[in-house]
């Protein structure tokens, strides 16, 4: 009888089904998608949760989803006095689910040129369907070169609506427009303090840009990103077409530098994250394989918790990471009471494993012992 029932049970666990893998813990959340527009649409959701939020768009941004420099130079459009998601489209389509969602969101136009901004070459047709659905429009740039599509990008941050954020009106970010792993970083805090972002190569200044360096050569410059993206004699022309202060925020590798720029406070002026202390933080967890994931999120820069750009690997949380993590992860012997860690998860789970997002949650939980490591 005994023999029976051992058996029995060792049958039924043997048949239960898998318990399917909930997306959220305590301390993060994922957003739980692979697709480049439900992905898209699950981020605004997630920020603007409905139309009548205080905090609803006036505009809506719109750029190429085959191309990320688009994308990541016009993060700093997200920022107020506009507040406006990203949205990507293909050129001469516009898929349904993101027209529906810029129509859920139902863009003001309040105070700003027009609902939808388009940044990049996205044809007439697309902008006939938008102005046929009721929306208005205004094209900051159609060029189909990068280079001049960031300059005309900046100027319209800084010339149409200009900067709400004393640090956005005389600073800006310099990242490879070759590589995007070590400066695309920066497109979050472009979103959070509304620091434009301009492109070069790895060895040489477009001439577009130089042309650019000439005509704001008094603000402060940031390199973001090592020799390997942006070359030293890169950074010796920008100090010699400049008058203020040129600084490289750089590591060995992309996620040291998306730690150095998490860290980084500027001498000189309110530049930088400053997350050096343990008084609770948002981060944002990404991987490099999605770079549209990342684009997208900026909104998590701009609003709600206004986290920083952290990179993972798909199965590991890399020691680096873990160790900032604790570092920042405060402490509190009264673990029920504030201040918290909250960290989001950007993508499924082929995207950034259920493992390793365990380990962003074990790091990041104050209830934990691990910070008494430090």
């Amino acid at each position: 009888m005994f023999r029976n029932n051992l058996n029995n049970n060792i049958f039924m666990q043997q048949q239960m089904p898998t318990a399917p893998l909930i997306a959220d813990t305590t301390n993060t959340t994922r957003v739980n998608f692979d697709d480049m527009y439900n992905y898209n649409v699950a981020i605004t959701n997630i920020v603007y949760p409905s139309p009548n939020v205080s905090w609803h768009p006036k505009a809506v941004i719109i750029v190429p989803s085959d191309t990320w420099q688009y994308g990541v130079f016009a993060s700093s459009v997200v920022h107020f006095p506009i507040n406006a998601p990203i949205f990507f489209t293909e050129r001469n389509y516009m898929p349904p689910i993101i027209l529906n969602e810029i129509l859920r969101l139902a863009p003001t136009g309040e105070n700003v040129p027009a609902q939808v901004l388009i940044v990049g070459p996205i044809s007439q047709g697309i902008e006939y369907v938008l102005m046929s659905s009721g929306l208005s429009t205004y094209r900051i740039t159609s060029s189909e070169d990068v280079y001049t599509a960031c300059a005309e990008t900046v100027d319209f941050r800084f010339n149409v609506v200009p900067s709400v954020s004393e640090i956005g009106k005389k600073t800006i970010m310099v990242i490879s427009g070759q590589d995007y792993s070590e400066g695309i970083c920066a497109s979050f805090y472009a979103a959070h303090a509304d620091v434009p972002i301009i492109l070069v190569q790895q060895n040489s200044i477009p001439q577009v840009i130089l042309n650019f360096l000439q005509s704001n050569k008094g603000k402060n410059f940031y390199i973001v990103g090592s020799p390997l993206t942006i070359s030293e004699s890169v950074e010796y022309q920008i100090r010699n077409s400049v008058t203020g202060n040129v600084v490289r925020i750089e590591g060995y590798d992309p996620i040291s530098i998306a730690i150095n720029f998490a860290k980084y406070q500027s001498p000189f002026e309110n530049f930088g994250w400053q997350h050096n202390t343990r008084n609770g933080w948002g981060f944002t967890f990404g991987e490099l394989n999605k770079w549209y994931h990342i684009v997208v999120s900026v909104l998590f820069a701009h609003l709600g918790k206004h986290t920083p750009l952290l990179l993972v690997e798909s199965s590991n949380l890399p020691t680096l990471v873990r160790d900032y993590l604790i570092s920042v992860n405060p402490y509190n012997p009264m673990s029920h009471l504030p201040p918290y860690m909250h960290c989001y998860i950007l993508g499924s789970f082929s995207d950034i494993s259920h493992t390793t997002q365990v380990e962003i949650e074990t790091v990041t939980n104050i209830g934990s012992k691990i910070e008494h490591l430090m």
